[in-house]
């Protein structure tokens, strides 16, 4: 698995160092490779220190492609919480493992003063519902179009975008973590 996740993580240096940030090389479990355009840009610092937030985002891109695993919180596969309470706690950041408990922790921010390393909280399946049921770390720029990584129950950690339209009609709401800030 490891491998893996350094080929892919050195496909993708390649390809950000070469050209540009636009494109990516996402490596699938079955070890296929898929040259992902404009889809899912993701940005990375061009500092050579990280900050926190730069390093969360990082470490979070290790797993993607991993599966989903209800209740799961490692190498077996994650829930959506599970995920999030793994690269957080990376970071030194404890999180409950649900996703309404991730939404009870924090400062509540609005919509357009998203940024890298928020939680962004959607509601579960039930779209009737207001209870929070989905969670994900945004990993785009503020005032960019919002993207965050996240483990589904379909694709295992991945990336989307808030604009979708499965995403845009469950959000319910994001928070702010000041611990990754200090």
């Amino acid at each position: 698995m490891h491998v893996k996740r350094w080929t892919f993580f050195f496909v993708w240096m390649l390809l950000f160092l070469s050209k540009s940030n636009s494109q990516v090389v996402h490596l699938w479990k079955d070890s296929s490779a898929v040259l992902i355009d404009s889809i899912y840009p993701i940005s990375i610092s061009k500092n050579k220190t990280l900050s926190a937030v730069d390093s969360l985002i990082d470490y979070s891109f290790e797993f993607i492609g991993d599966r989903y695993r209800r209740g799961g919180i490692g190498s077996a596969g994650f829930d959506c919480s599970g995920f999030t309470m793994m690269v957080f706690k990376n970071s030194g950041i404890k999180l409950p493992h649900t996703s309404a408990g991730q939404g009870l922790v924090g400062i509540e921010i609005s919509k357009n003063s998203i940024k890298r390393g928020d939680l962004i909280l959607f509601k579960g399946r039930n779209r009737r519902s207001r209870n929070i049921g989905h969670v994900g770390i945004v990993i785009s720029e503020k005032g960019e179009p919002v993207k965050f990584i996240h483990s589904s129950v379909g694709d295992g950690v991945r990336i989307d975008r808030l604009e979708s339209e499965y995403y845009k009609n469950r959000y319910v709401k994001s928070v702010r973590l000041p611990e990754l800030y200090r």
